[in-house]
C-alpha cells in the first residue's frame, strides 16, 4: 500500500466550469468575495490524480497543507452524466483553498457536479 499525498503541485488558470462554481458558491455564501475570484489561480490539485478537486490562491508556493480549514459551502448536484457529486469550498488561513469534490455514495467523482443542478447540503454559514 502507499501513501497518496494531500495535493500535486499545479499552475494553472481556472477552468471555466471551475470558474463558474467559485462564483455560484460564493454569490449564495459570501457576496463580497466574488471579486477575488478573477484573481485565483490553480497551485495544485488533489494527490489521488483523479478527481476534479483542486487547491486555489494567488500563487503561493509551497501551499499550506496543514492547519484548520473553514468549510465555506457545501452543495450536492448531479453531473453531466447524471451521478450525483458534491462540491465543497474551503478556507484556509484567512484565503479561498480548495474546491473540493466528494460523493455522497462514497464512489469517486470524476466530473464536478452541473451548477444548475446545485442545492446547498448545510445551512447558510452567510
Amino acid at each position: 500500500m502507499h501513501d497518496i499525498p494531500y495535493a500535486i503541485e499545479l499552475q494553472r488558470n481556472l477552468t471555466e466550469v471551475e470558474r463558474d462554481l467559485l462564483v455560484f458558491l460564493l454569490r449564495q455564501e459570501m457576496p463580497q468575495q466574488v471579486t477575488k475570484v478573477d484573481s485565483l489561480k490553480v497551485i495544485g490539485r488533489c494527490g489521488c490524480g483523479k478527481c476534479p478537486t483542486i487547491l486555489i490562491g494567488q500563487g503561493q508556493h509551497p501551499f499550506p497543507t496543514i492547519g484548520e480549514f473553514k468549510e465555506i459551502a457545501n452543495y450536492i448536484g448531479k453531473n453531466s452524466q447524471g451521478v450525483l457529486a458534491g462540491v465543497a469550498l474551503l478556507e484556509r488561513e484567512g484565503g479561498l483553498f480548495e474546491l473540493e469534490a466528494w460523493s455522497p455514495s462514497g464512489d469517486n467523482v470524476m466530473q464536478w457536479p452541473m451548477v444548475t443542478s446545485l442545492e446547498r447540503t448545510t445551512p447558510s454559514l452567510g
